[in-house]
């Protein structure tokens, strides 16, 4: 098996300069990069990674630690690939671990599996992100927890979409209103709750005591099948409601109900989402919605920890900001309410 030696020797450079040339971090001139290049054609020569990584103490990898992935998430395939290619575009591989525990995320950092991570579904109290904080590894968050100090963090206005959706059927004349919220969810603590509910309630009560509106909350675990089967038991319970606001996927699932009860939207009920443009696009009618940027908060996270891996001294807290995009399930109500005064 030819060597890097083999290949210095044949081009006429030295091994220095085929490194350097095959791995580009040095300039080197365009016929000497050639000379190397037809060298590595003709002895077939292939670079030793596992060599490289081991001299570097780097596995040149990335991890994304995520919970169990349903089939059916396109959010989450569209956070996994925008991940894969910045990682990819970097010369990194992805690592995919899913349900893992503080000390084997640590495991996986000590024993050089990975030289960095991506937390995603942070939680309050997060036992990951306190593990990481007091070790020496990089990592990013992709959403928030109740203590923000030092960390570095990609999330999401979730205050601000929510607050946008109530507001725009508040100002459409609703007044009555459904909300499909997480299943087990309430006003009261709970120490494993994620982060960006907290954000949530706050923007969903801003907008009921701005316009007073009377909301109904439905719990629901947030996918299709439940957000289908939590709107029937909203409408049924609760038929003055002529808006619903719902998240996840669960807003396909409140599409179907509606239907399947006779009801036409938006001219009987309105239904305003919050996901992404992917999905939103393809809902008949189209979705009002406020759009996850997932794949650019991805993006951002993915360089964030390449920058923190390659030695920078990085802390930084991105939040992308929240538009409402109007598109076609909202209209105002057809007995108008009146205006809060």
């Amino acid at each position: 098996m030819p060597t890097i030696k083999d290949v210095a020797a044949h081009a006429g450079v030295s091994a220095s300069t085929v490194h350097y040339a095959l791995n580009g971090k040095r300039s080197i001139s365009p016929e000497v990069r050639q000379r190397v290049l037809d060298a590595v054609q003709a002895l077939n020569y292939s670079a030793s990674a596992v060599a490289q990584r081991l001299r570097e103490h780097r596995s040149y990898s990335l991890g994304l630690i995520a919970p169990e992935l349903p089939a059916s998430d396109a959010a989450m395939m569209e956070i996994l690939t925008a991940t894969a290619a910045t990682a990819s575009a970097a010369d990194h591989t992805l690592g995919i671990y899913l349900n893992q525990a503080p000390d084997q995320i640590l495991g996986l950092l000590r024993a050089q599996h990975v030289d960095g991570v991506i937390l995603i579904e942070t939680a309050h109290h997060d036992p990951r992100i306190e593990a990481l904080r007091h070790a020496p590894h990089p990592f990013v968050l992709i959403g928030q927890t109740g203590d923000m100090t030092g960390l570095t963090t990609v999330d999401f206005d979730f205050e601000q979409a929510f607050y946008l959706a109530f507001d725009h059927l508040a100002r459409l004349g609703h007044r009555h209103l459904g909300f499909i919220v997480p299943h087990g969810a309430t006003d009261d603590d709970q120490p494993q709750r994620k982060e960006n509910w907290y954000a949530t309630l706050r923007g969903y009560r801003r907008a009921r005591q701005e316009h007073d509106l009377h909301v109904e909350l439905e719990p629901a675990v947030l996918n299709i099948e439940d957000g289908h089967r939590a709107a029937l038991r909203l409408t049924a319970r609760a038929p003055r409601v002529t808006g619903i606001v719902a998240s996840g996927h669960t807003q396909v699932g409140v599409l179907r109900a509606l239907y399947s009860q006779g009801r036409r939207v938006p001219d009987d009920c309105s239904v305003v989402g919050v996901t992404t443009a992917q999905i939103a696009e393809w809902t008949i009618p189209r979705l009002t919605s406020v759009d996850l940027p997932l794949r650019e908060m991805s993006v951002t996270a993915s360089e964030l920890l390449l920058r923190k891996v390659g030695g920078e001294a990085v802390t930084e807290q991105v939040l992308f900001p929240a538009y409402l995009i109007d598109r076609e399930s909202t209209a105002p109500p057809r007995t108008a309410q009146p205006e809060s005064t």
